[in-house]
């Protein structure tokens, strides 16, 4: 009996050894700034930043990493919350859709290790489904969300504010030409130009790649506004077609929400002379409010600050459809930190 026990327990290890290997094989990453990606733009957003490799029943593997900034291996934040929501939507039921999240980045993600996302199944009731995800990279959580989701009802009351009359993407030019354009033709305050050369020299390729970002007032963006106010506009869309898949849809929204908060609080200070030491995403939270918008058609980001101080800054967002419909709210808290005297 001892020598069975033995020889069941050697195979046991054997076992729990090649799972271990097998496991560890996945366990790589590809930085998203490759030029090998995705052929086309759909594929890019799809299988690059949001499509995870399902390795458990509530584990989710996020191999394909996008940089916020080339200088840097600090994964960009909005895909994190993605992906964090894709995983947390893969576990519940199809008749219930994402209403709320609240988040926080606890460290900084590393675009060279794979991210492992843990979904727990906090609560399933007749309307209402919650989970927590919490992303970990090297046995430490990176970042940790609560989403719940509803189950769809017909509205007992309706009303919502009116979208903001702004000029039309049409009439805008995108982020990049923009900055470059300014850079060689406008006297820009050295400031101004300082930031924008970094912006424009630390954009990830992939951002050109699969979105378009217009800012609708291109003075307070280019910070030749001394009396710009902590308030911007931006027409974004997704380059190509992403189809009607609302969870897809969704989880890009997510994604993109993250992109624009920031420097909307800095705008006004960066203008006057401001340059921070230091800039990163505390926490983020994200409301959707109606479903079946598509993020490959042109939607309006507005985002404003309401407060700056204690070296943070908090930030309201609200994301617009082309014909007025007010579809997610999102409000952050971002550390901002000047560099300290000497």
């Amino acid at each position: 009996m001892a020598s069975n026990s033995s020889a069941a327990n050697t195979a046991h290890h054997e076992e729990i050894d090649d799972k271990k290997k097998v496991f560890e094989n996945r366990v790589t990453v590809t930085c998203a700034c490759s030029s090998s990606r995705a052929e086309d733009v759909k594929a890019g957003l799809v299988d690059t930043f949001l499509n995870l490799e399902r390795v458990d029943a509530n584990l989710f593997l996020g191999r394909h990493l996008l940089k916020g900034r080339k200088s840097l291996s600090t994964v960009y934040g909005g895909q994190v919350i993605g992906q964090a929501l894709s995983a947390a939507t893969k576990t519940v039921d199809e008749t219930l859709v994402p209403h709320s999240l609240h988040s926080y980045f606890l460290e900084m993600g590393d675009v060279n290790k794979p991210i492992l996302y843990m979904v727990d199944k906090l609560r399933d009731g007749k309307s209402f489904s919650t989970r927590i995800v919490k992303a970990v990279q090297d046995g430490r959580a990176i970042f940790s969300t609560q989403i719940s989701f509803h189950k769809r009802e017909i509205s007992a009351v309706e009303h919502s504010d009116v979208m903001p009359d702004v000029s039309p993407p049409e009439e805008l030019e995108d982020v990049r030409p923009l900055i470059e354009k300014a850079l060689k033709e406008k006297e820009l305050p050295p400031v101004s130009k300082a930031l924008l050369s970094y912006k424009i020299k630390d954009l990830p390729a992939p951002f050109d790649r699969v979105f378009q970002f217009r800012p609708v007032d291109q003075d307070n963006f280019l910070m030749t506004n001394e009396n710009a106010e902590p308030k911007s506009f931006f027409w974004l869309k997704a380059a190509e077609d992403i189809g009607d898949d609302p969870m897809l849809n969704y989880s890009i929204a997510a994604f993109i929400s993250d992109s624009t908060m920031i420097e909307t609080a800095l705008m006004p200070h960066c203008s006057r002379g401001f340059i921070p030491s230091m800039v990163f995403s505390l926490d983020h939270c994200i409301w959707l409010h109606k479903p079946n918008f598509r993020v490959d058609e042109w939607m309006l980001y507005e985002n404003y600050s309401p407060m700056a101080g204690g070296s943070r800054g908090f930030i309201q967002g609200r994301l617009w459809t082309r014909d007025g419909q007010l579809v997610m709210s999102t409000t952050q808290e971002a550390l901002i930190r000047a560099p300290q005297k000497k």
